[in-house]
Parts: C-alpha cells; structure tokens; sequence
C-alpha cells in the first residue's frame, strides 16, 4: 500500500516589517506587471462542459465539470517545485489541493508541490515578492491594495459557493420580541472574525444596501471565533457574521434569525498566483491548476460528504474529526470566478475603508481566468 505523502505545514517566520509590500521595491504604484503571454489552447478530452459563461449570475448556475478523472494529466519535461502557502491549511476549503498532494495528482503533472502554513499578511508578502508560488486564500482588501500598487499578483481559481443549506453568513438578535430584519441593524454592533478587508464585506454592505443602510450605520468590530457565538448569544453583540461550523450551534436557537449569506453561485475565493507563476513558471502553473480541476472532478464534483468511507479518508487528509466535517453540508466545489465578482469585492471594500484607492480596478488588473480555460481546453 502506498504510504501516504505528508505536507509540510510550516508555520514560516516571517519579518513583515522587512517585506512589507509598502517598503519593496515589487510595485510602486505606477508601474504595470505584464503577466506571461498564454500558449495557445487546445481541446481537452472530457472537458466539453468544463467552462460556464461568467457572466452567468444566476444562483441555480451549475458549477462548471468535466468527466472523473479529467483534465488527463500532461506532466512537465522538467520536475518543478511549486511552493503553496495557506494560513489554515486544515480548512475545509484547501481539501482539494491537499488530496491531491496527498492522491499524487500534482505528481503526476511533474510538480513538487508543498503547502506552508504562514499567516495571510505574510503569505501574500511572500507571494508578491516572488519568494513563494501560489497562495490559498482570498482576494481581500491587501491583495488589492498590492495590486494597485503594481505588484504581480493575481486571483486565478475560485474555491466554492456555499450549499442553499448552510448558514453561514449574517446572524441578528431579535428585536422586540420578533426576528430581526437587516434595517434593525442601524446603529448596532456587528461583528466578525474577519476585518472589513473581507471578502464577507461584499455580502454584509450588499445586504445592508438593500435594506438602506451604509456600511457606516452598523458599529463594526472584530472578534475571536471562541467570542462570537457568545456574545451574540448574551447580547454582547447584536449581529454577526459566523463562519462553519460555528453557525450550527445557533440552529434552531430563540431569539436570533438567520438573515442570509454569500451570493449563490459566487465564489469569494480561492487560489493567487505570484509574479513567477505568471510569468516564467506560466506552464507550470497551468499544470498546477489542472491537478486542482481534475481533482475537483474525481473526487469533490458532488455530495462528497455522502460516502462515509470517503469522509473518513478525507478526515485523515485535512487532519480534521470526520465528525467536524459531516457537521456542515459538501461545499459546491468551484474553481471559475464570475464576472464582477472582483469589481463588487472592491466597492465593497472601498466602502468599509479597507482600501487605499477610490475607484475599484478593473476585473483585467486582479483577475486571471487563462489557467483554468487552458486545463478545460475552453478558447475564450
């Protein structure tokens, strides 16, 4: 039996005041990073549906699949070392790349890959230094802020859109005694694990919006997963923004509502690719992302969570409690990024006053959709 392959998960020291994206020389905000020219694309054998038009918003839009075990791998002529970083590398969400360093799918491309685990500020420093490859995580507010100063830096895969079934998202106290809407939330404390250079930002002043507020009208702070559920609870704070699995314990609690989460269909994450990656190691890259899909298509294209004996092989994979993992629904894996998701980030952002810019860059500048169309065979 195949012994199983070990990720490093490094928690890489970093001196952020030493590569701070401000104080190197990477960008400068006038200048432009040209990423590599892409090779042309041809046709991929069980890929015929594996590309959706972006433009396509619509909540019941079927992420794009190609058939098991496709894109077939087509292995570099050289070995080449990708290096990953992730700050939660046990994250339901980087399950795909870690089955496949794991399953010896990235192997099979002729790549070398190790997942780091290193905080995210210092993560996208490394990234945009070109002192890593690829980075799991989120456009949030540095990325832009990096891209606007002129460093190479790019979203190029998505993660997921979260099943109609879970919960997270937007949790409020009730108010007098019924369920709360959105416009009861003026003037009152809203909270979140994450700062307001999130990409949970986009849904928070979209739905605050719709309901006529402004951002400005809820007291935003910030607090710790171990704080959040209880000071919702208690009455600390009077909304929040809970991630998995922690909604879970507010199901079916008195006295709080569900008021919606992120839009259906949209994911808000997933994979950035630094300067090396864009430009000399552009065939690698594209390798790399085609392990990813194929992985996605073998192995996370449905309900994963529905085969027990899957979950546990997974659990052993992510270093998670099967238990954990079966508590929330399967995420609806998928690796493209729609189009204006990154313009609606950025209005979003620019409104919570995470950004150091006014006017939301355009989708060109931050977004890169050429790996994933070369590892489906999809000719834009």
């Amino acid at each position: 039996m195949r012994s199983r392959r070990r990720v490093s998960l490094l928690l890489l020291p970093v001196l952020s005041a030493v590569i701070g994206l401000t104080a190197c020389g990477g960008g400068d905000g006038n200048s432009t990073f040209t990423p590599a020219s892409a090779a042309p694309i041809v046709a991929v054998a069980g890929c015929e549906n594996g590309w959706t038009n972006p433009t396509d918003l619509s909540p019941t839009r079927k992420p794009a699949r190609c058939a098991a075990n496709a894109p077939a791998p087509d292995p570099l002529p050289t070995k080449t070392k990708i290096v990953v970083t992730a700050a939660t590398p046990k994250a339901e969400f980087i399950a795909p790349i870690r089955w496949a360093i794991d399953k010896g799918e990235f192997a099979k491309e002729n790549l070398d890959v190790e997942l780091r685990q290193v905080p995210s500020a210092d993560g996208l420093n490394l990234l945009a230094q070109g002192q890593t490859d690829v980075m799991v995580g989120a456009p949030d507010g540095a990325f832009f802020n990096a891209v606007n100063q002129g460093f190479g830096i790019r979203w190029v895969m998505g993660n997921f859109s979260a099943p109609t079934t879970s919960k997270t998202g937007v949790w409020a106290r009730d108010v007098d005694g019924r369920p709360a809407t959105f416009a009861d939330l003026k003037g009152k404390t809203f909270a979140s694990v994450l700062g307001s250079g999130s990409p949970v930002m986009y849904p928070i002043v979209q739905q605050a919006e719709k309901s006529g507020l402004t951002f400005s009208d809820l007291k935003f702070k910030t607090l710790p997963a171990a704080d959040l559920v209880t000071a919702l609870q208690n009455g600390g704070i009077d909304a929040a923004w809970v991630l998995d699995p922690l909604w879970i314990q507010l199901v079916g609690k008195p006295g709080l509502t569900y008021l919606g989460g992120q839009p259906p269909g949209e994911p808000l994450g997933g994979v950035l690719f630094g300067p090396k990656v864009l430009g000399d190691k552009r065939a690698a890259g594209v390798a790399f992302t085609r392990a990813v899909v194929r992985t996605i298509n073998t192995a996370f294209a449905g309900d994963y969570k529905s085969d027990p004996t899957f979950v546990d092989e997974l659990a052993k994979v992510v270093e998670l409690p099967a238990s954990q993992l079966t508590a929330t629904p399967s995420l609806t894996t998928d690796w493209e990024i729609r189009s204006g998701t990154s313009t609606r980030l950025q209005d979003a952002m620019i409104k919570s006053g995470a950004l150091s810019y006014q006017a939301p860059l355009e989708e060109s500048k931050v977004v890169d959709r050429s790996f994933y169309e070369a590892a489906v065979g999809h000719k834009a």
